[in-house]
């Protein structure tokens, strides 16, 4: 509306300097020459306000609406009102910025804005005192120049990860320990989220330390109980009620064996910091020999079947493996019943090698796939106590295979079964060749 105004100011304005230019000449004589100085007077006008409109929007100085002077003057108060809009909006984001950053700031973890190419783009106060940067130094430099440190480099260079990676902090003494996670951020950027776990890695570690020596404490004691009762049992005086007590004890004890023993080795899982070993491990051959001693048990499912490429083995520690395939095969044995199936695949893909369990079983509920890791955690604890067990054997699995690089999924549905899937990384596959089958 205003450039309509304009327009049709400056025309009428124009038309009535003609006008009179065109009288004066037709009075005067010359009517070009007078033709040609009002237009010479239009234009030096319209140069005039141009360039008085052109130094003030350059300059920024506040103007009024009167120093626009004839049809100019609507110019300049729009464009006064569009520079007072705007001037408001950009306090409003200062202040919001403002809040923003001292928000930040007051979290406990660090924040780091990276981009593409690994470069700081904005950190907050926690961000630079647990990784020892400084912001106004800091930012614009490539982050894993300023951090020297193997574990923190690797998690950059991992780029997006489901789960946060631990590393030991920066600094003398490195007695604090860091979790990050990097999430996808804005266009071609990643946030860095940095948190101060050392509270919980050493409650974890006391934690560890007394399962360790509990259970350590714990196995002479059992020792000369399951051997009393051992005696009592073989002890033909023994009176004839004694003798289901007894053998409730001993049945109770070696459970109580068991699970200590489970519990070390646990223990030795969470608590080693060396890599496992690069021995060979014929996995073909342990899983043969496995599949041939479940045969044997008089309690199993009708059906036991393995398919194993007789070729595929694995760098890695044979007791941590062996566990890990005991412990899904007896579990899948279980809980199927004696008319149900139980089939095992030891193969590879381009991915790596996968160790898969199949089984007919009484299946897992959805809302307790994530739990059944954990440490003494049962599905259905009636059950589970009826068909033995510790509670500790998925925990020893997620832990060994943790510790060989791999991953464990699940896929369950109740009264139909269940299946466990363990993948190991192509870095630790040896060599694959043709299918062997060994069933029923």
């Amino acid at each position: 509306m205003v450039v309509v105004s304009v327009a049709a100011g400056l025309a009428w304005r124009l038309s009535l300097l003609l006008a009179l230019s065109l009288l004066a000449g037709v009075i005067l004589g010359g009517v070009v020459w007078w033709l040609l100085a009002a237009a010479a007077v239009a234009l030096a006008y319209m140069l005039y306000n141009i360039r008085a409109l052109e130094d003030w929007l350059r300059t920024g100085k506040r103007r009024s609406a009167a120093s626009g002077t004839g049809v100019w003057a609507p110019f300049y108060s729009d464009i006064l009102q569009l520079k007072q809009r705007a001037r408001r909006r950009k306090k409003r984001f200062h202040r919001l910025l403002r809040e923003v950053r001292e928000s930040t700031d007051a979290m406990h973890d660090g924040g780091v804005i990276l981009n593409a190419d690994d470069e700081i783009v904005w950190m907050n106060e926690a961000a630079a005192r647990l990784l020892g940067l400084d912001p106004s130094r800091d930012c614009g430099q490539i982050v894993t120049n300023l951090v020297r440190d193997p574990a923190f480099a690797a998690c950059i260079a991992a780029g997006v990860t489901r789960e946060p990676v631990k590393i030991a902090g920066p600094g003398p003494g490195r007695d604090t320990h860091l979790s990050l996670q990097l999430i996808p951020y804005g266009s071609g950027q990643n946030l860095l989220i940095v948190q101060d776990v050392s509270r919980q890695v050493r409650l974890e570690q006391m934690r560890r330390d007394f399962v360790a020596n509990a259970s350590h404490e714990l196995r002479t004691p059992l020792t000369v109980v399951a051997g009393y009762l051992e005696s009592l049992d073989d002890d033909p005086a023994i009176p004839p009620g004694w003798a289901a007590p007894v053998g409730e004890m001993r049945r109770q004890v070696r459970r109580m064996n068991a699970i200590v023993a489970d519990l070390m080795q646990l223990s030795r899982l969470e608590s080693a910091e060396t890599p496992p070993g690069d021995a060979v491990v014929d996995v073909p051959r342990m899983l043969t020999a496995m599949h041939r001693e479940l045969l044997d048990r008089d309690r199993r499912p009708a059906t036991i079947t393995l398919d194993a490429e007789p070729e595929l083995r694995l760098h890695g520690e044979e007791q941590e493996l062996h566990s890990i395939f005991t412990n899904l095969l007896n579990n899948a044995v279980r809980f199927t019943g004696e008319d149900g199936t139980v089939r095992c695949r030891w193969e590879r893909d381009t991915d790596g090698a996968w160790f898969i369990v199949e089984d007919t079983g009484i299946g897992i509920p959805d809302e307790a796939i994530p739990r059944i890791t954990e440490r003494f955690f049962r599905v259905d604890g009636g059950r589970a106590r009826e068909v033995g067990g510790t509670g500790l054997g998925l925990a020893i699995v997620k832990h060994a295979l943790h510790r060989h690089g791999g991953e464990l999924f699940v896929e369950s549905e109740v009264g139909k079964g269940s299946t466990f899937r363990c993948h190991f990384p192509t870095a630790r596959v040896v060599r694959a060749a043709g299918p062997i089958r060994l069933d029923t």
